[in-house]
């Protein structure tokens, strides 16, 4: 399936009298790969809530592909169907194999064993991972773990995925070879990937990036009709 198209337009999010984000607008077009870069605390990880239907915005409209991301009532299916997430933490669960956790999602969905092994081993290959088909995720490194994770997330084969500082716990050798993962989803599967890090490598990568400062999209909007850039 092809990658999702997003577009958000003046959204701001705030808790109580905390604005977390503000005012912010921008389009991802199909098949991109976004760096959404920004100190801690920027509104990294409440945007990518928002775009994966983790959260609702208070104000102001998330379109992914032809779903109004912020009129669901009952997220769930949209998460399943269209989104994979990547987190920091992998969140493999330990008593599980390493295909067992890939297949997690495919649980979900209804898919038949044999079909989600069979889906498991493919993208366990596409890491390099076949051959600890059977491992558990503490007999993994954190480079691993954070593969299996990817393998995970493509395994409903999204529209859209989200990455969460999916580097910021490893080294830069693992870290290169977790940017070359998310690059080669892109490629090889059409998915939209968004990416949120501190890790400077991401740029190297990107398509182009989106920036935030204290809420605010500073650099990157794209005017697709979805608001001019903010200063």
């Amino acid at each position: 399936m092809p990658g999702a198209r997003v577009i958000a337009e003046h959204v701001t999010r705030a808790y109580g009298a905390s604005v977390v984000l503000d005012d912010v607008s921008f389009v991802v077009e199909p098949g991109e790969l976004i760096a959404l870069t920004g100190a801690s605390g920027s509104g990294k990880t409440t945007l990518l809530q928002l775009l994966g239907s983790l959260d609702r915005p208070t104000s102001g409209s998330i379109i992914v592909g032809d779903t109004a991301v912020h009129r669901l009532s009952r997220p769930a299916r949209f998460r399943r169907e269209t989104v994979g997430f990547v987190f920091q933490l992998h969140h493999l669960l330990p008593t599980l194999t390493v295909s067992q956790n890939v297949q997690l999602p495919l649980v979900a969905a209804g898919v038949r064993r044999r079909e989600r092994s069979r889906r498991a081993l493919e993208l366990l290959g596409e890491v390099g991972l076949a051959d600890r088909d059977r491992a558990l995720p503490g007999d993994l490194s954190g480079g691993e773990r954070q593969r299996v994770a990817i393998a995970r997330a493509l395994a409903g084969e999204p529209q859209l995925l989200l990455a969460d500082e999916p580097t910021g716990a490893l080294d830069s050798v693992a870290s290169e070879r977790v940017w070359r993962l998310l690059v080669a989803a892109r490629e090889r599967h059409g998915t939209t990937v968004i990416v949120a890090s501190h890790d400077s490598m991401l740029a190297e990568h990107a398509d182009r990036g989106l920036s935030l400062v204290d809420g605010r999209l500073v650099s990157g909007s794209s005017d697709g009709g979805a608001g001019e850039e903010a200063a």
